[in-house]
């Protein structure tokens, strides 16, 4: 058997949480005819049309369900308003008006990426719930704790309180790769600032999981679930085809290729004589220099990586687990703000086959336009050699859902 209606709780802080969502519920529709899901997230409409276009089984319901991270560069944060917004945050009435639509339209299946609130919600329906992230926001929200004015302290950690409160409703946490400690499922200490030392994450990772059962069901036992990388896969759109929708012309297309994530600083850096750069996801408002070339917004992110030499960009998880899908160098900006960059770091840093081929750049010299030097030295390297680490196109998580769901119903 087979869920027949899935809710989707995603996130609409950055791209990362909803393409690996996508993902999954590809894979659901692909493996059983008769599914519904309707997505709940208020991020950009336009990140689902591909989704919503392949089938008529899926609808997307914009409604409020989190607080806005505010991000004035792909790399800082506001942590401010970011923690204002949390405060602002009417927990209470998102869970009542989640519960009741819950109830209202036979959801049998809710998956969380990663809002705290729907946990709640869906414990309080009866509905099993599956948290599927790398991170929760508790440690995100908590790292903010020596960040804010000291009026503000109380009131976060009373907040953060909630949000772990909150997450300790899930029933399952699939956890992704590059993955932090969830207080709501493990006793790990906050703030999380205190989990780094020396730029390394130091937390300890073991403890029994709590609480051990499921609030909503006793007798089901909480579990904590590894999962593989899930990621958008390259298509198969041929390195002429993408060299001709980049509009690199036939004299440069032998040249190596920088994918650049960011926003270009003005002035453009010198580029080495046998290299293009592509620029995606900002539209540089300067006058380019000769082999600088913009993607189109259409364009698909993980073919581009494909046929690069090297990637810059920051640390998030899109950017990481399709990086690492590619095998293609990355040089990455640091967050300093926000937490989740410590279990990413550590995933580049040890993900099997990729070893020594992700090196961090400052963030002053990024902005100076000082990293050729980089992005040459780091294209250079060997390869380790090693078996490259397991990628999921999201069947493999789908099968794990379904057979836990299975576990829940016949408990009922």
């Amino acid at each position: 058997m087979s869920p027949s209606h899935i809710a989707y709780y995603i996130s609409s802080h950055g791209y990362g949480h909803a393409t690996r969502a996508i993902q999954l519920c590809h894979s659901f529709l692909r493996a059983y005819d008769g599914i519904q899901i309707t997505v709940v997230s208020q991020a950009s409409s336009h990140i689902f049309l591909p989704l919503l276009n392949a089938s008529d089984r899926v609808n997307l319901r914009p409604v409020n369900i989190d607080s806005a991270v505010i991000q004035p560069t792909p790399y800082s944060l506001d942590v401010d308003k970011t923690v204002r917004n949390l405060l602002d945050l009417s927990k209470d009435d998102v869970v009542k008006q989640e519960e009741d639509w819950l109830k209202g339209h036979d959801v049998d299946l809710v998956l969380v990426d990663a809002p705290f609130a729907p946990c709640i919600a869906a414990s309080r329906a009866g509905v099993l719930s599956f948290l599927i992230t790398n991170f929760s926001f508790a440690e995100v929200f908590s790292y903010f704790t020596s960040m804010v004015e000291p009026d503000l302290q109380p009131l976060l950690s009373q907040a953060v309180d909630e949000v772990v409160k909150g997450y300790s409703h899930a029933d399952i946490w699939l956890r992704l790769p590059g993955w932090l400690p969830n207080p709501g499922f493990l006793p790990a200490t906050l703030p999380s600032s205190t989990w780094v030392s020396d730029e390394a994450l130091t937390v300890s990772t073991d403890g029994t999981i709590t609480p051990e059962y499921s609030l909503s069901r006793p007798n089901f036992q909480r579990k904590i679930i590894d999962t593989p990388l899930i990621t958008r896969p390259a298509t198969t759109t041929s390195r002429a085809d993408l060299l001709k929708m980049l509009g690199i012309p036939p004299f440069l297309q032998s040249h190596k290729i920088l994918l650049l994530l960011l926003p270009l600083p003005d002035p453009p850096p010198q580029i080495p004589s046998d290299w293009v750069c592509v620029v995606a996801g900002s539209t540089p408002t300067m006058l380019l220099p000769d082999r600088y070339f913009i993607a189109p917004g259409d364009i698909h992110i993980p073919d581009v990586m494909e046929i690069s030499s090297c990637v810059m960009a920051k640390l998030g998880y899109g950017t990481v687990s399709e990086v690492l899908a590619a095998d293609v160098p990355l040089v990455y900006i640091p967050r300093r703000q926000f937490v989740e960059e410590y279990g990413l770091r550590h995933l580049v840093e040890t993900f099997s086959g990729y070893e020594n081929r992700a090196e961090r750049l400052e963030i002053e010299e990024f902005e100076k336009g000082y990293w050729w030097w980089m992005v040459t030295e780091l294209a250079s390297r060997e390869k380790s050699g090693e078996l490259a680490g397991l990628v999921d196109d999201g069947d493999a998580i789908r099968r794990i859902v379904v057979e836990q769901w299975d576990n829940w119903k016949s408990l009922a």
